[in-house]
């Protein structure tokens, strides 16, 4: 599901995927440890998406917390990096197959929990939504199960999730939020989706 805000010509958009695939040769060439990486790339997605919140998260232990950000609000981060849901002892909860269940969106996305069929979900596995607000006010709320609404609540109406997937490997995601509704458009949702299936293989490679 696309935002209203104008596409970039086809003559940017092509000079955007340059840019970003030279950035992301550079990267590769240099194989940076994953930090490093996800520092530069929440750089890039920014840039690419047009969001002003923009962060990545990349597995670590059970869970997968933010690596790198820019633009989030304070406190937003310290409060959402874990998404490993515990219980009443801390002990962390599992599901059948002994995984630990991630918490709220991210953690649907990053467990491939999504259910395509609905218009907040794309092809790929990506989350997508213009606002917040209406999603949760819409009868397709009772599709996303349980979450935290700590995008809405702290203000942020676009959201997009991207997942940085290769293989069948899930190695984190990347995330883009804006104050502003329908930030992220056909285009921009296409190039971010790109962006993390290139990521997914530079991780592919730092993170083995």
């Amino acid at each position: 599901m696309a935002g209203s805000a104008h596409a970039p010509s086809n003559a940017k958009r092509l000079d955007l995927e340059r840019r970003a695939f030279l950035d992301l040769l550079q990267m590769a060439n240099t194989l940076a440890e994953p930090k490093e990486l996800a520092r530069q790339l929440v750089v890039l997605a920014q840039h690419l998406s047009g969001c002003e919140a923009v962060a990545v998260r990349l597995k670590s232990g059970p869970g997968y917390p933010y690596a790198a950000h820019l633009g989030f609000k304070a406190g937003f981060i310290s409060l959402e990096s874990d998404l490993c849901a515990a219980d009443e002892a801390g002990h962390l909860q599992r599901d059948s197959q002994r995984k630990p269940l991630l918490a709220c969106l991210c953690g649907k996305v990053l467990s491939c929990q999504l259910e395509r069929t609905q218009r907040f979900s794309t092809d790929r596995g990506s989350f997508i939504t213009a606002s917040t607000t209406e999603l949760l006010a819409s009868p397709e709320a009772g599709c996303l199960g349980s979450t935290r609404n700590r995008c809405c609540d702290d203000g942020y109406e676009t959201v997009g999730l991207f997942p940085i997937r290769r293989d069948d490997v899930t190695y984190g995601l990347i995330q883009c939020n804006d104050p502003r509704p329908g930030r992220l458009t056909t285009q921009s949702i296409d190039l971010m989706e790109h962006l993390a299936a290139s990521a997914a293989h530079l991780f592919q490679l730092t993170m083995a």
